[in-house]
């Protein structure tokens, strides 16, 4: 796996061209100059979360509605153990929802309520820590930047327009952070 400084020392060594990977660079960059402040975010996060087993790859796009319901669910990969306060924050803080949907935090709460009212066992502070662990999880990752020096070719304008997205998706997760979580809280308390 990549991570941001393994990621500027492989652009060190192949400096990047013009446009995107340049641009996947500089923004490494700066999130490795953010940790400490990504470390002091997540600092006060469950120490531990619930492990469910999952469907491979539940995204907004593998899932089909029919009106409000679910319908369908689509291109399944292997279950695996994951946390369902991180596969909240990775479904329903997808960085196309957030930057559509100025409402986020609400919607943000009304899919922790749906969740909660199906799950009920699953500990109130891992539902609160739903913002803050989807927000430092794009501040650490690395995708798609890292597909500029991996795989230059699979760089297409899709990709670069979703690396922007993301990046500005993280930015928007982390400025308003302290709205999501007084949402929840006031849901949740």
């Amino acid at each position: 796996m990549i991570y941001n400084g393994s990621l500027l020392a492989l652009f060190a060594k192949r400096p990047p061209a013009p446009g995107f990977p340049a641009w996947a660079r500089q923004t490494a960059a700066r999130r490795l100059d953010t940790l400490p402040a990504v470390s002091a975010m997540v600092k006060g996060l469950p120490t531990s979360l619930t492990v469910q087993t999952i469907h491979g790859d539940l995204a907004s796009p593998n899932l089909l509605l029919r009106g409000q319901q679910v319908a369908a669910l689509i291109d399944f990969r292997p279950p695996g153990h994951r946390s369902p306060a991180w596969e909240l924050g990775r479904i329903v803080l997808d960085p196309r929802t957030v930057l559509a949907q100025p409402q986020w935090p609400t919607g943000l709460a009304e899919a922790i309520a749906a969740y909660r009212a199906a799950n009920p066992a699953l500990p109130t502070e891992e539902l609160l820590a739903v913002p803050r662990l989807a927000a430092g999880y794009l501040a650490c990752s690395v995708y798609p930047l890292s597909e500029a020096v991996d795989d230059p070719a699979a760089v297409t304008l899709e990709l670069e327009a979703y690396g922007h997205n993301r990046q500005a998706a993280m930015a928007e997760l982390c400025e308003r952070l302290p709205e999501a979580e007084e949402v929840l809280h006031d849901l949740l308390r």
